[in-house]
């Protein structure tokens, strides 16, 4: 079902709003905590604190009172004040505006996902670092395609992530620095005993981190957070990832990036052949693919089903395109087994 136009103008506000937010929320980052004089031997000196990632205050001073360090200090005064007045301001419409996106059932996900994608997305590890892989993923579709999945596509109250970094783009350190970056936003996430890829808090909210086996080995000494490699992650790093704002259960906008939607729908129902892999995934696997490849058929025509996608799909992939009926070289490059990659 297409979006209303009532809804498409709620994501654009929310998107717009959420951009603006974010802006602001950036520079306060990038503005130190406070500053504030201190006496030392009758002499005044001027010192700025912030908090570090690991969630420790650091202190340094920036010299004795002069003309100098007086205008840095003002400087730095008015500057916060602007800034967090137009926070207020942000915050303020997005409080306003919030009840009628829920009204409107926007396509949304749960709190605790919006505050660490949030989270993530201010420390730029969103779609540079991580995709969101998980069922939550199906949302970021709807806003792309503009159009609603049918009901019984909801999702768990978890995260799945990949990380979307190649051979020329890796860096051993992002398990650490997302972990710092959650705790940051929940310092009860703790890595499971169950599975090193699996962070759980205080609740139970579970968040998982995958990557694919080429580039596995560059995370073997990652700790205490360690990425899981499995068969497939590698396909959901092709194409063009999709960047989108929705929001989360409170109404409050958030930005999600996900896999391109025609690798996500064919390695969904190749996940749904696998054996071993519980009955009720494989349905729910089953189900999410073939909705997600109907929807790119009838309102993604951006993302091409056409001979030239076919043929750069890994055969494990080709097999999973449903059978086409009119003659024509796509219905003939479905059915060539290719080489498998």
């Amino acid at each position: 079902m297409r979006l209303s136009d009532e809804k498409l103008r709620g994501l654009v506000n929310a998107g717009q709003l959420y951009e603006t937010w974010k802006d602001v929320m950036v520079q306060l980052a990038n503005v130190p905590g406070g500053m504030y004089w201190r006496v030392i031997n009758s002499k005044e000196y001027l010192y700025k604190y912030a908090t570090d990632p690991a969630g420790f205050q650091q202190t340094k001073s920036l010299g004795p009172r002069t003309s100098q360090t007086e205008d840095a200090y003002r400087d730095f005064k008015k500057k916060k004040k602007t800034l967090e007045d137009r926070r207020a301001g942000v915050e303020a419409r997005i409080k306003e505006l919030a009840p009628a996106w829920r009204a409107l059932r926007l396509p949304a996900i749960d709190r605790s996902a919006g505050r660490i994608l949030r989270a993530l997305d201010q420390a730029n590890l969103v779609g540079t670092s991580v995709l969101v892989i998980g069922t939550y993923a199906l949302k970021a579709y709807e806003v792309e395609s503009a159009s609603s999945f049918s009901a019984g596509m909801d999702a768990t109250e978890d995260l799945d992530f990949t990380l979307c970094l190649n051979d020329g783009s890796i860096d051993p350190d992002v398990p650490r620095r997302l972990l710092l970056t959650l705790k940051q936003v929940d310092p009860s996430f703790i890595v499971s005993t169950n599975s090193a890829k699996t962070l759980v808090n205080k609740d139970g909210y579970k968040i998982d981190l995958l990557t694919n086996n080429s580039v596995a080995p560059h995370y073997s000494t990652a700790l205490p957070w360690k990425p899981e490699a499995l068969e497939g992650q590698e396909w959901l790093l092709l194409g063009k990832p999709v960047n989108a704002v929705l929001i989360d259960f409170e109404g409050w906008p958030v930005q999600i990036a996900v896999p391109d939607p025609r690798y996500f729908a064919l390695h969904k129902l190749w996940l749904s052949k696998r054996k071993g892999r519980p009955a009720a995934k494989r349905v729910k696997d089953e189900r999410q693919g073939k909705a997600l490849m109907e929807a790119i058929k009838k309102h993604m025509d951006h993302y091409a089903l056409d001979d030239e996608f076919v043929a750069k799909l890994p055969a494990a992939l080709r097999d999973q395109l449903p059978p086409v009926e009119e003659p024509g070289s796509a219905a003939r490059a479905r059915r060539k087994p290719g080489p498998r990659r």
